[in-house]
């Protein structure tokens, strides 16, 4: 019996330390799997959100901006502290043409993470969309100090300073970068458009010339070096280089780019070649509004005494620009041509009612007049021409004959050029 009792005295406290034992372990495994189930739940979130922030850029990337845009909310709904999902959405945003909600997602970025660099410069390219070029400038900067081993910051903000007609601040913040970027393309690139505004063409010339040596495969690079070639009458080369230029895609199709070669060709006296390029383009469907190209066709057309183009020519540059002087002129030439002068006069008159006419225009007119017999209105003509120009020996000379041969026959100065 005692050892009965003892049994059922000890039963009881060991099953109540057990108990108690179990309870406390029982209550220390809830907390810790509490915990773990929260930091397990965390990393499913970011994992999630990563994901979703890897489907809206390559949506991105594709064009498909409206699913892009719903991918980098849901990124941003699951991690809402993420300094690229904002500098994401607000790329996205800017393409869509949303700058102010642009804005406000890459100001987030940078307050979540100070100093990132594509939020920093995306802000400064929205500004500058947003015309707030001050704004933008400060941006640009910033980024190029972030970064100062980036060109593309550094020409950024020298294309921005000379949008602010800023050219000498410009061109001094590159040079003071020459020694990190003199062989960078888009730094040699800007400096030939400083060099441009300057009037200094043949360093402009050479600034691109180096900048396509560094960067042969970027059309616009090849572009302005066929520019500046013919503002130095290098026309071989620009037209060799225009030929290069219509091979890369999106260029063969540009009309001004035919234009220019249109032109070299007339510079370099292959005008039935000019004549060919230039019919091309007007025979075109838009070439029926491409006014500087019937301009061109016009010019040509009566250096090759082509009547038909010229008259053709003429019709379609008053039709579309009545106040330009050359439709009037080039009908006068074709009327007069045919042996109608009263017809030509009355061109050239309407001509001077509704255009500032050149000084081709007042000697035509009074070499029109010396063939209908109007000596002295031929004289007030020729007169008008040399004091609209002093220095035109054609014009003195137009004048000078008529007074000493009085009724000599003239002929229009340009008819032998």
């Amino acid at each position: 019996m005692r050892i009965t009792r003892r049994t059922s005295s000890i039963a009881p406290a060991l099953v109540l330390g057990l108990a108690s034992a179990t309870l406390v372990g029982c209550s220390g495994h809830g907390r810790s799997t509490s915990e773990g189930l929260t930091l397990a739940h965390q990393r499913m979130a970011q994992i999630k959100s990563a994901t979703q922030w890897e489907m809206a850029n390559e949506s991105y990337m594709a064009g498909d901006l409206d699913r892009a845009l719903e991918s980098v909310n849901n990124s941003l709904s699951l991690n809402p502290s993420v300094a690229k999902s904002h500098t994401l959405k607000g790329r996205i945003l800017f393409e869509m043409g949303r700058l102010e909600e642009s804005r406000e997602s890459l100001l987030r970025a940078e307050i979540i993470k100070p100093g990132t660099i594509e939020a920093v410069y995306f802000l400064g390219i929205v500004h500058e969309r947003l015309s707030q070029k001050e704004e933008a400038l400060e941006f640009y900067k910033q980024v190029a100090d972030l970064d100062p081993a980036e060109a593309m910051y550094a020409v950024a903000t020298a294309e921005l300073l000379i949008d602010l007609g800023r050219t000498e601040e410009a061109e001094a913040y590159l040079g003071d970068r020459s020694n990190v970027f003199g062989h960078n393309a888009g730094v040699q690139q800007t400096l030939g458009h400083l060099a441009m505004m300057n009037d200094k063409d043949e360093e402009a010339e050479s600034r691109f010339r180096t900048a396509w040596t560094l960067a042969s495969d970027e059309p616009a690079i090849l572009e302005d070096l066929i520019n500046a070639q013919m503002n130095i009458e290098r026309y071989a080369e620009a037209e060799h280089n225009i030929n290069r230029l219509l091979e890369f895609e999106g260029y063969e199709g540009r009309r001004d780019i035919h234009r220019m070669r249109s032109r070299c060709l007339l510079e370099l006296d292959r005008t039935m070649e000019a004549r060919e390029v230039l019919l091309e383009l007007t025979s075109a469907k838009e070439g029926q509004t491409d006014l500087g190209s019937w301009l061109d066709l016009g010019s040509v057309s009566y250096s090759i005494n082509d009547m038909s183009r010229l008259r053709q020519s003429a019709q379609r540059i008053i039709e579309l620009a009545p106040e330009r002087p050359e439709g009037y002129l080039y009908r006068a030439l074709w009327q007069r041509k045919h042996g109608d002068s009263d017809a030509a006069l009355t061109t050239l008159q309407t001509g001077f009612e509704k255009s500032d006419m050149p000084i081709e225009a007042y000697m035509l007119r009074g070499v029109i007049e010396h063939d209908l017999g109007m000596t002295a209105a031929a004289e007030r003509s020729y007169q008008a021409a040399t004091e609209l120009d002093p220095t035109n020996e054609k014009a003195q000379l137009l004048l000078s004959l008529l007074r000493v041969q009085g009724d000599g026959v003239a002929s229009f100065p340009v008819d032998a050029e």
